[in-house]
């Protein structure tokens, strides 16, 4: 959830706070504390501030002074390892194809290149979805480390 309050644009801030993002705050600060982050009483503090949030903002305040994590939630990790194994796979099926292709092409011996035709489609259409997933789905500060 910390991570997840670290929103993108103060729109997304400016939401109402539902009570399963408040039961999910709290779950996340008691993990602070049992780590050690946090004593009982700055423990007891932000779980009062957080049960009375009333917008994301308000619940990314008690996260101050905390590390952020990144999908924390089971939903989005999941959909992150599917759009993954979804990018693997297609570039493995377009270097397979492709490849392929192109053999055939070298082997008849035509003049023309014609497997452009499936290598430039296919192309823009794995460069997007290697873009989408690193603008929507790996934070700034991970891309960075990369």
């Amino acid at each position: 959830m910390a991570g997840e309050l670290a929103l993108r644009s103060s729109r997304n801030r400016a939401l109402r706070a539902s009570d399963a993002e408040r039961e999910h705050a709290v779950e996340e600060l008691h993990a602070h504390f049992a780590a050690g982050r946090l004593s009982a009483k700055e423990l007891e503090e932000r779980v009062e501030r957080t049960y009375s949030a009333r917008t994301r903002a308000d619940l990314a305040r008690a996260f101050d002074g905390l590390p952020r994590r990144w999908l924390t939630r089971p939903r989005a990790r999941r959909l992150a390892r599917a759009h993954q194994s979804a990018l693997r796979l297609h570039a493995a099926a377009y270097a397979t194809v492709n490849g392929s292709l192109i053999g055939v092409w070298a082997l008849t011996g035509e003049g023309q290149f014609w497997p452009a035709q499936s290598l430039l489609p296919w192309g823009v259409f794995l460069g997007w979805h290697a873009y989408a997933y690193r603008r929507w789905l790996v934070p700034r500060r991970h891309r960075a480390r990369a």
